[in-house]
């Protein structure tokens, strides 16, 4: 899997299988790929990484310095970006116009109440893995028409 461009990045990482992304944590993300995976103009990226519990101030470091995050900063990355490509997925499915910005949709999302989550954020989730597979699993209930 090519970890370097965002064009199809989302659905590949969301249909990768497991060995390979866990491949692509263990090695760590390069910083800079992870920051084009991570711009969603919606959210922006200070954000993002916020929810994602990336310091933005130690991010933008790795970044300069064409460092690796590390395995736990990248599963948090990979997963937030498996999120977008699960949307690209579902929205494909249902036979959404191919310029629907599944991007700006879980970005408006993410930052809504959900009454299945008690009325938190899911973008409130995003920092741990068991909190974006919960979102996920929210996600894929509203493709399979649950309410959500």
């Amino acid at each position: 899997m090519s970890a370097t461009g965002t064009t199809r990045l989302y659905g590949t990482l969301y249909r990768a299988p497991a060995m390979e992304r866990i491949r692509l944590m263990t090695d760590g993300v390069r910083a800079a790929d992870a920051k084009r995976w991570l711009e969603i103009a919606e959210l922006g990226r200070s954000s993002t990484l916020k929810a994602l519990d990336l310091p933005v101030a130690t991010f933008n470091r790795k970044v300069k310095a064409n460092a690796r995050l590390s395995p736990a900063e990248s599963e948090r990355v990979i997963g937030f970006a498996r999120l977008v490509g699960q949307v690209e997925a579902l929205l494909e499915e249902a036979g959404a116009p191919a310029d629907f910005d599944a991007r700006a949709w879980l970005a408006r999302w993410l930052t809504e109440p959900l009454p299945a989550l008690g009325q938190a954020r899911p973008i409130d989730f995003m920092n741990t893995m068991e909190g974006q597979a919960l979102v996920s699993q929210k996600l894929a209930q509203i493709g399979g028409g649950a309410y959500a």
